[in-house]
């Protein structure tokens, strides 16, 4: 498993380190392969004859994280999405094929920019500290990029947001949508 993580210059670097990112990212990974076990289905990684559940388990995981400034959120949401607006995370999931996946031996799963004016604006808005909401913003980000999405219906988003329950729980973080 790996991490790439750049933090944009001007930025608090100490608040975004590799080590605690990386055990959150494990953290939601083993989450979600025990309930692969359980038959749960990933919506971008459809196991089968090319890329079998034996694969995920073996092969390494990686995403890359990105933080930036408004003016370069409010710039990545227009052109991603056209909102004129900053956000405070987004997903850019991976679109490589499956069987490149199984021959680079790695399993990218994308990128997520994290827009740290709208983290810590957020955080302070809704009383909560920034290390709990950014926690909170970075497993909704690494599901996203597993393929659920919580604006599919009220049955996805419901799932969702009891994966990042469950796991911001596992963590003693309390339930934000509370």
């Amino acid at each position: 498993m790996s991490l790439d993580l750049d933090v944009a210059d001007g930025l608090p670097q100490n608040q975004y380190t590799q080590e605690n990112l990386t055990a959150l990212f494990d953290k939601v990974l083993r989450f979600i392969e025990q309930r692969l076990i359980n038959d749960l289905v990933l919506p971008y990684y459809v196991f089968d004859d090319v890329f079998t559940f034996t694969d995920w388990q073996k092969l390494s995981k990686s995403i890359s994280i990105y933080v930036c400034n408004t003016d370069e959120g409010l710039e990545l949401n227009k052109e991603s999405r056209g909102k004129d607006y900053a956000t405070n995370i987004l997903s850019y999931p991976s679109q490589l094929p499956k069987e490149l996946l199984v021959q680079m031996g790695d399993v990218f799963l994308g990128e997520l920019v994290i827009c740290h004016d709208i983290v810590v604006k957020q955080a302070i808005e809704q009383d909560k500290t920034f290390d709990n909401h950014l926690t909170h913003l970075v497993i909704h980000g690494i599901l996203h990029l597993l393929g659920f999405d919580h604006e599919l219906g009220k049955t996805q988003q419901d799932e969702m947001e009891s994966f990042e329950i469950a796991i911001l729980q596992s963590l003693g973080i309390d339930n934000p949508y509370l």
